[in-house]
This record gives C-alpha cells, sequence and structure tokens, in this order.
C-alpha cells in the first residue's frame, strides 16, 4: 500500500517501538502490516486530532529501537520474517525484566524465559543492541499490612545471570508515584511508599555492592536527584543512545536529544509509534505503570 501523494511523510532516523506500550509481546501481527506498508499513521497521545504519518520505509529509517517485558512474540516473527528485519540497518532492545512481583501479575511468562530470550538477543544481534532494565525499583505495602515490600527478591540473581551473559551495565529507576498510579495501586490493595532521598542512597548503597561484585554500571533513567548523590558507578542513562545506534548500524546518527520526554531523559531523537488507547492499551497491567490509562 503506498501512502496517499497529499498526506505529508516525516522522516526519522530511530523509530522508538514503543515507550506507551509493549508492542513486542502483543501487536506483532500490527507492527508487521505496518512495516511492509512502509508508513504508520501516529495519533498525538495528548491531542487526538493531530496524526502524523511517519515512514517505516528502510531507506529512511537507520534503527527500530524496540521496548519489552516479553519478547517470545518478536523472536518467533523475526526468524519467520528475517529478510523484512534485516532491510534496517539496526535493531536496538530495551528489556525490562524485574523481580517478578503481584505487581506484575499480568506477565505470564517465567522469570527463566525471559532470561533465555535476554541470552538469544544478545547472541543474535550483540551485547551493545541490548539494554537491560531493572525499572521501576518500588517498595510498597498492603493494605491492612505494614510490612514493607520491594520488588527487589531477585536482584542479585539477575545481576549474576546478565553479567554471565556479557552484558556491563543496567538501567534503573524508581518509581514516579504519579496520581494515577497510586489511586490505582491503592484501588488494588497496595500503598506505594514514597522515598526519601537518605532512603533511595540506602537502598542504592546495597545494590551497588552487589553490581559492583558482578562488574556493572549502574545508569539512572530520569533521576536527577539520584545523580546528585554522586555514587560511584551510578550515571545517567541514555536507553536510547546515538553513539550505540551508530556502533550498531555502521553509520551516522544525529546527536539531537529527545526534546519530547519527560525533564532530564537522557535520550537522543526518535519516533514512537505507540499509543496507550484502544488496541495499544498493555496487556501486562502492572500496577506502577505510568503509562497505563486504566484507573483501576
Amino acid at each position: 500500500m503506498k501512502n496517499s501523494i497529499n498526506t505529508p511523510i516525516k522522516k526519522f532516523e530511530i523509530i522508538s517501538c514503543s515507550r506507551r506500550t509493549d508492542i513486542p509481546a502483543f501487536l506483532m501481527d500490527w507492527v508487521i502490516k505496518k512495516i511492509k506498508q512502509g508508513f504508520v499513521d501516529v495519533v498525538n497521545p495528548f491531542n487526538k486530532k493531530q496524526t502524523s504519518r511517519v515512514s517505516l520505509n528502510p531507506d529512511h529509517v537507520k534503527c527500530i529501537c524496540w521496548w519489552s517485558k516479553d519478547y517470545s512474540e518478536w523472536i518467533e516473527y523475526y526468524k519467520k520474517n528475517k529478510d523484512l528485519f534485516t532491510q534496517y540497518r539496526g535493531h536496538y532492545f530495551q528489556f525490562t525484566i524485574n523481580s517478578p512481583s503481584e505487581l506484575e501479575l499480568g506477565i505470564k511468562i517465567s522469570l527463566d524465559d525471559r532470561l533465555k530470550q535476554l541470552k538469544w538477543l544478545i547472541d543474535e544481534f550483540g551485547a551493545i543492541a541490548v539494554n537491560y532494565r531493572y525499572d521501576p525499583i518500588i517498595i510498597y505495602r498492603k493494605k491492612n499490612d505494614n510490612q514493607i515490600r520491594a520488588n527487589l527478591g531477585k536482584f542479585k540473581y539477575l545481576m549474576q545471570k546478565i553479567s554471565d551473559f556479557g552484558l556491563k551495565e543496567i538501567i534503573f529507576s524508581f518509581v514516579t508515584i504519579y496520581s494515577k498510579v497510586k489511586k490505582r495501586m491503592i484501588r488494588r490493595g497496595f500503598i506505594p511508599i514514597q522515598l526519601s532521598l537518605d532512603k533511595k542512597k540506602d537502598i542504592l548503597e546495597k545494590l551497588l555492592n552487589i553490581c559492583n561484585h558482578y562488574d556493572l554500571e549502574m545508569k539512572a533513567c530520569c533521576q536527577p536527584d539520584i545523580l546528585e548523590l554522586n555514587l560511584p558507578r551510578i550515571s545517567q542513562a541514555h536507553c536510547i543512545d546515538a553513539y550505540k545506534i551508530e556502533q550498531i548500524t555502521k553509520c551516522p546518527i544525529s546527536k539531537k536529544t529527545d526534546t519530547g520526554q519527560r525533564d532530564d531523559c537522557g535520550c537522543y531523537k526518535s519516533k514512537d509509534i505507540g499509543g496507550y488507547y484502544g488496541i495499544f492499551k498493555c496487556k501486562h497491567n502492572c500496577s506502577y505503570c505510568y503509562a497505563n490509562p486504566r484507573s483501576n
């Protein structure tokens, strides 16, 4: 299907697929259709009357950055459609694997199966093409229960595994407790705890001991308060990193920062083609997710 002559098409070197929802886990049929079509119409999530037609032509797109908590579908589609994927100079992966918890009950696949996916991506595309994310760290308690809980139970195990796979860094953040996140969690019986900077520092010092043991650096995503602590081996994250993408694609990439993201985001410019509503509602339905439009 060709683009309408009267519809202007926008071109971006990097396509983000997607910060807003888990396209690799749930929408591979959709994205394959759009790749074959050569473009995708993207609705502005803050102004539904505004739509941009975005090129997916490999002559325009140098790299697709994929975001997911489960790459099982993506890997199967890649194997079956390799010629389609290898039209692009590069693929870049953001893989979030937290300790399994009651806050992520929508994730049905096992932790070990997801680690097998991570290993497969590293073996196929190289460690430079994979960012491992522990995102977010969250401290909470349950209603009518004063026990303090955290989603850190498997942190040491995960750091050992990713180090064994050849990764050298992790991207992390502490949860941002937006109003809708707090309301959703309370409705589900969880009370998120807003941490002081001192408490975050205490937690990070323990996590740093583990990461240092496995020679892993910690990269802070949208965490300016953490960076001000000047803790050793914690630095600014660049989840979409133009310098890494240059190495992946072996061609020049613009170093413009992405001004459309949250304050203190270290990402370089890309175009996100996902959404929050309709087919894009994420089925993981994690309790803490700021991108989740659900209120319950």
